[in-house]
């Protein structure tokens, strides 16, 4: 198994090496043959080595050093005043671009195109040129009127142009040197394409069919996945500010609290008040901040009465309730909870939704949910996410996520009759 991950990784880093080293090669003949209008020309060596950085998505440190490469080959052909200032500049572009690329922080889009590559191709061009002529214009000691009135303006008109080439260009080279190892590469990964926002104190629901996804996200969020699996493929992922995909999963630990579907796997003691304790002694505090969080989390969730009863005796929705209290008693910030009444009645499944509403507003704790049965948590959330084949399909309020399952027919059953017979009768009958 380890030398089929070691072949894995060195053909990883032969492929981003070839890519990288043969768009600078197209990129030294471009630069080379490219006309020269007014002294400006397209810098197709930094508009190479972006797309390169797009296609491959390496690590700043390796995007350190496509720049310093690409600096050296523009060192040697440059006919600047100061050509070693391109030891600097694109270095530091590279770095940048790698840095931004890697986290997908420019990946917008309108409908279905990406402006990452304009975007990403303008200020890799930018941050290149702009430091460029900045070194130039202080260690010859240039006047400021020449650096703000024709150093810069030539640097943005520059990076205009290249931002225009890049993303004219980013799609057929994607095609050419990805078509193959995206196919690949999605068909290793659980979750694809997700791109999730949750704000501090929102209430989301997640739905789709069994294998949609639904519980890898949960537990991907919440740090419960093994460091060996990589479950998620161009991807981000962004709750309470917290870059879930490039936070440690120990930190995300701290912060998140995560219900799983067999609750009563999480219950370890004999008592209620025991399952407190435990938890909060394993966090280090002192014996009167237990006994205070205990007394508030079980009031909070309606067990202090029970406080001295052995679990054993509980309902399925008494111990989800002490399940939920144990993460409270934590101070998580953000509370996960998968299916959460998938094995309660339907009273106890409307308490359990009106306790997290309680939770919600008493904390502001950020709540996310899995569920099929969306007519309990309807009342409650403010976000719904509906997910098919290790994708999200669509997020947005409920109402449009409804609309949006109805219309495309993606898992009608759960959508509630109520709601079915209102999108079937249309608005201005109802």
């Amino acid at each position: 198994m380890k030398s089929i991950r070691f072949c894995e990784e060195k053909s990883e880093d032969l492929r981003w090496l070839t890519i990288t080293t043969l768009l600078l090669a197209i990129g030294v003949i471009l630069r080379m043959v490219s006309p020269n209008i007014g002294g400006i020309s397209l810098n197709w060596n930094i508009v190479m080595y972006t797309l390169a950085i797009m296609l491959c998505r390496p690590t700043p440190k390796q995007g350190l050093g496509i720049g310093f490469v690409s600096g050296l080959v523009a060192t040697m052909s440059s006919k600047a005043a100061l050509p070693y200032a391109n030891l600097v500049s694109d270095p530091l572009a590279g770095l940048v671009c790698a840095t931004l690329a890697s986290k997908y922080l420019l990946d917008f889009k309108i409908r279905k195109v990406s402006l990452e590559p304009v975007l990403l191709v303008f200020l890799t061009t930018f941050v290149s040129g702009g430091s460029f002529v900045l070194i130039t214009k202080v260690i010859l000691s240039l006047p400021m009127q020449v650096f703000l009135y024709a150093m810069m303006p030539a640097v943005l008109l520059v990076a205009l142009l290249g931002s225009i080439a890049g993303q004219i260009l980013y799609r057929p080279a994607n095609k050419i040197f990805n078509a193959t190892a995206n196919v690949s590469a999605e068909n290793k990964y659980s979750l694809k394409d997700i791109q999730m926002r949750v704000e501090k104190g929102a209430f989301v629901v997640i739905t789709g069919v069994n294998g949609a996804g639904k519980t890898s996200l949960l537990q991907t969020i919440a740090g419960a996945n093994m460091n060996y699996f990589d479950d998620v493929y161009n991807s981000t992922i962004h709750i309470n500010g917290i870059d879930v995909l490039q936070t440690k999963r120990g930190e995300l630990k701290k912060r998140i609290g995560m219900v799983m579907a067999d609750y009563e796997g999480q219950l370890v003691t004999e008592c209620v008040s025991d399952e407190i304790d435990f938890s909060l002694e394993n966090a280090g505090l002192s014996i009167e901040k237990i006994l205070q969080r205990r007394d508030d989390v079980l009031q909070m969730v309606g067990l202090k009465d029970m406080a001295g009863k052995k679990i054993a005796v509980l309902s399925g929705g008494q111990k989800q309730r002490l399940a939920i209290a144990v993460m409270l008693a934590l101070h998580a910030e953000i509370l996960i909870l998968d299916e959460p009444v998938a094995a309660i009645d339907p009273e106890g499944a409307a308490e359990i939704y009106h306790l997290l509403q309680k939770i919600r507003e008493s904390y502001h704790t950020t709540i996310i949910v899995s569920e099929h049965d969306l007519k309990y948590v309807m009342p409650y959330a403010t976000q719904m996410i509906v997910m098919e084949d290790g994708r999200m399909k669509k997020a947005g309020s409920i109402k449009e996520c409804l609309k949006y399952m109805y219309d495309e027919n993606i898992y009608p059953e759960a959508i509630p009759l109520k709601t079915k017979i209102y999108l079937k009768l249309g608005e201005s009958l109802c």
